[in-house]
This record gives structure tokens, C-alpha cells and sequence, in this order.
């Protein structure tokens, strides 16, 4: 990382309440905490590049009452990025002060961080998963971290859902994969299918928005409760 975080400084790019824009939480109100950095380069990732700062521990927690109190009352926190498990010597103790007061914390993660996920998972009272396809983030394939972290992840008492983000370049047999990993492990468990948000101004492709009926077809005859969803807070342009 660029810049290690510590147990008490970390960079942060924004803290805002909004809406929840994806999942099945979508539309509850969150306090929102972005972290800078990311250790993956997805090419349709609209977060790279925004500016941030150093808070102090204590900052963040005195930012976060202040929110509740003007903008609240949130259903969560939301730790969102960049990846947040990068944090986790910061995380940590930020989500010890959090829960203490009161709050639960919403974990937005790449879901391939699995050996932080198992220090972290037991502070999160919902973990939203993304699973990864190359096909699709020109990265390379992480379907065996997936599996790990998805493996950690149902050990814990917590919200737990899978969100697959897919475009019309979507590789039917890397998904097939992504698919039989959660039928294996958690074949009830909510998966979210979510196609690419368009450039500004850009509509929606009709190719992709049918290529999405017919996947949640193919998953859905493995699993129980598959959704396509859409962005809210892209819909309503919220942050």
C-alpha cells in the first residue's frame, strides 16, 4: 500500500450518509466510510482516483455521531472503498468504538481478502461479497480466494449476500464456475446480479439488461434467491 494504515490514522476519501444503492439493503439510509486505496484495478471501477486524507481514529468517530445526529438514523455504517479489508489494522478498532455506541457495521468488500476477513468477520453485522469475473474486471481470476473467503465468511452470525457485477463481455463458463462455488456452499444465500453502470450520459444496453434475464435463468437453477438489481443511488444520482 501507497499508505499503511495504523491502529489510529488511516486515509479516507469521504464520509457521507446516502442511501444504500445496492443489495438487498438497498434504499435503508447508511453512513458511508470510503477508503482510499484498492490491491485490484476493476476497469469499470468509478471510485480510482478520488482524493483523500489522513483521519485520526477519533475523527472519524466524532464525524460519524455528527452524522447520525443531523442525517440519521442510519441502519448501518457501511466500510466501502477501495477495499476496506486493507485497513484492518485501523478497521479494527474503528469498529470495536463503532458497535460499542450503538452501530452496526455493513462490510463492502472485493471478497478475496479472505486472511483479513477471519480477524475481521465477527465486528461485521452484514458482509456484502463481490465475486470477481476477469471476464468482465480484467483482472485475473479469483475464484479459489473467493471460495476461501465465502468458506470464512458463513462461519459468522452476520448478513451475508454475493454480488456478481457483469457486462455484455461476460464469460458464460467463468460464471457457470462462480455459480457452482455458491451452490456448494450456500445455494440459499442472496446473489445479486448487477450489470455495469453506463458512462455519464450513456443509456442502458437492452443486450446487456437480457443477458442478465437469462443469467439469473442459469443460476437460478442451482440457486434459491437470485436478483437482478439495479443502482439506486445511480437512478436517483445520489453519492
Amino acid at each position: 500500500m501507497q499508505f499503511p494504515p495504523t491502529a489510529d490514522r488511516a486515509r479516507i476519501a469521504e464520509i457521507f450518509s446516502s442511501l444504500q444503492g445496492e443489495g438487498p439493503r438497498m434504499g435503508e439510509r447508511h453512513l458511508f466510510i470510503r477508503f482510499e486505496e484498492c490491491h485490484i484495478h476493476c476497469r469499470y471501477c468509478d471510485e480510482l482516483g478520488k482524493p483523500a486524507q489522513d483521519w485520526e481514529l477519533e475523527r472519524v468517530l466524532a464525524e460519524v455521531e455528527r452524522l447520525e445526529r443531523e442525517e440519521g438514523p442510519h441502519s448501518f455504517v457501511s466500510f466501502t472503498g477501495g477495499e476496506p479489508l486493507l485497513y484492518l489494522r485501523f478497521l479494527t478498532p474503528l469498529a470495536e468504538a463503532l458497535r460499542a455506541k450503538g452501530f452496526r457495521i455493513y462490510l463492502e468488500t472485493d471478497g478475496i481478502l479472505w486472511q483479513a476477513l477471519s480477524q475481521f468477520g465477527p465486528l461485521a453485522d452484514c458482509i456484502a461479497m463481490d465475486m470477481k469475473p476477469s471476464s468482465v474486471t480484467g483482472e485475473k481470476n479469483f475464484d479459489a480466494d473467493h471460495e476461501r473467503f465465502l468458506k470464512i465468511a458463513l462461519q459468522y452470525p452476520g448478513e451475508l449476500f454475493v454480488k456478481i457485477v457483469l457486462d455484455k463481455g461476460i464469460d458464460l463458463s467463468e460464471f457457470d464456475a462462480q455459480v457452482e462455488i455458491l451452490a456448494r456452499l450456500a445455494p440459499e444465500m442472496p446473489l445479486v446480479l448487477q450489470a455495469v453502470s453506463p458512462g455519464p450520459g450513456q443509456p442502458e444496453e437492452p443486450a446487456v439488461e437480457s443477458l442478465l434475464y437469462e443469467l439469473q435463468k442459469m443460476a437460478g437453477r442451482r440457486l434459491r434467491n437470485v436478483r437482478i438489481l439495479p443502482r439506486l443511488h445511480k437512478l436517483l444520482n445520489l453519492r
